[in-house]
């Protein structure tokens, strides 16, 4: 599913429209930079960045002016050092700061919709409508009680936060294209890896350092997409409460032991310390993930037009690397669960850095994928 806010290209002065997409996915944790070529179904990472400083923002989205002018510089540095001529930019937005819908609109024309999208969004959006940027992909036309309706998905993203990205965009040098959500990112590339993926309905969890973006694909079309707010550094804490240690112990603990099954505990010379972490581990799984997991297929179930239940659960970003993490999720909800590696679907480089962050550049490879111009889109004039 893609979405380009094209009114925001009102606030650039120079389009470079020669070159790929660089896209930069600004995590709170790290800032992921990437930059593909097509040829033919073939899909090669060409470059690649990993940069372990990422923007924390706080509840109204505001960011650390030293951290920004951080990342800043370290993401010119590598377009420079790697001779990147193009500037044609793209980034994503998640979290409190946007919100996407699956809606109904009375049946109108394009040009209609656009002019009147305020109007119709405002029962849907729970923002002041004069501060978000509005887009809606139209999906089909339908018929509920007698009378012609659209159904589309609708999206709203703050102003000042996606504002603020494209500032730093163009801080980097670069030209800000296409804003995108992250949810789409990671469904772009899981569906180009998995041809059956219109075939079955699939819930991705894109597990990141403060957030969770979940989304619930019907048979390809993206139904449910949600922000939860369960990440690494959640479980991470969870750990340092568990030892009274600080949280560079906690991460190495975190990683080192992960989930142990209980029949694994046994057999463990530092079996009390692996059950305590596990413990720790869990109660934020069961508590924060699996419980909004649960709200969002419950409610799904509710919108499915197939009627049919989800048929698998994917898990991606540097969160589901955590051990054994597609197990315990799988004994618990009784779906499927499989963890997704970007890069096994595509051409990329044998560097051991880049394989050993590979989930983390889920979002980043799928905006790599968009285009400017490529969005049908209809934008709020």
């Amino acid at each position: 599913m893609k979405f380009d806010f094209q009114s925001l290209l009102n606030k650039i002065t120079s389009i470079s429209k020669v070159g790929d997409t660089i896209a930069i996915d600004l995590g709170q944790s790290s800032v992921k930079i990437a930059r593909i070529k097509k040829a033919g179904d073939v899909l090669q990472l060409t470059d690649w960045g990993f940069i372990p400083n990422g923007i924390s923002t706080n509840p109204t989205g505001e960011t650390n002016p030293e951290e920004v002018a951080e990342v800043v510089k370290s993401v010119r540095s590598f377009i420079s050092s790697k001779g990147i001529k193009s500037k044609i930019a793209a980034t994503s937005i998640m979290g409190n700061f946007v919100i996407v819908r699956y809606v109904k609109f009375p049946k109108m024309s394009p040009d209609e919709l656009s002019k009147s999208l305020r109007f119709e969004a405002e029962e849907f959006i729970p923002f002041d409508i004069s501060d978000v940027y509005l887009s809606a992909e139209l999906i089909r036309d339908i018929e509920e009680e007698g009378q012609p309706k659209m159904e589309a998905v609708l999206v709203a993203a703050k102003r000042d936060v996606v504002d603020a990205r494209i500032g730093m965009l163009r801080e980097m040098g670069l030209d800000p294209m296409i804003i995108d959500v992250d949810g789409f990112c990671a469904n772009n590339i899981y569906e180009f890896c998995h041809p059956d993926y219109a075939g079955s309905n699939v819930l991705l969890l894109n597990i990141g350092a403060q957030m969770t973006t979940l989304s619930i694909s019907e048979h390809g079309t993206i139904r449910v997409v949600r922000d939860i707010p369960f990440g690494g550094n959640l479980l991470s804490n969870l750990v340092v409460n568990a030892f009274a240690c600080d949280f560079t112990q906690a991460e190495a603990m975190k990683k080192q032991y992960g989930i142990v099954p209980s029949a694994e505990l046994e057999s463990m010379s530092d079996a009390e310390t692996a059950e305590q972490v596990t413990m720790a581990l869990i109660q934020g799984v069961d508590e924060q993930l699996i419980t909004e997991m649960q709200r969002s297929i419950d409610y799904f179930n509710t919108i499915s037009e197939t009627g049919e239940e989800v048929g698998r659960v994917v898990l991606t970003g540097g969160g589901a690397q955590l051990k054994n993490l597609d197990k315990y999720l799988n004994r618990q909800l009784d779906i499927p669960v499989e963890v997704f590696n970007p890069l096994d679907g595509i051409e990329h480089p044998d560097d051991a850095e880049l394989l050993e962050n590979a989930s983390s550049f889920c979002v980043a490879i799928g905006l790599a994928m968009r285009k400017p111009g490529d969005s049908s889109a209809i934008r709020a004039v």
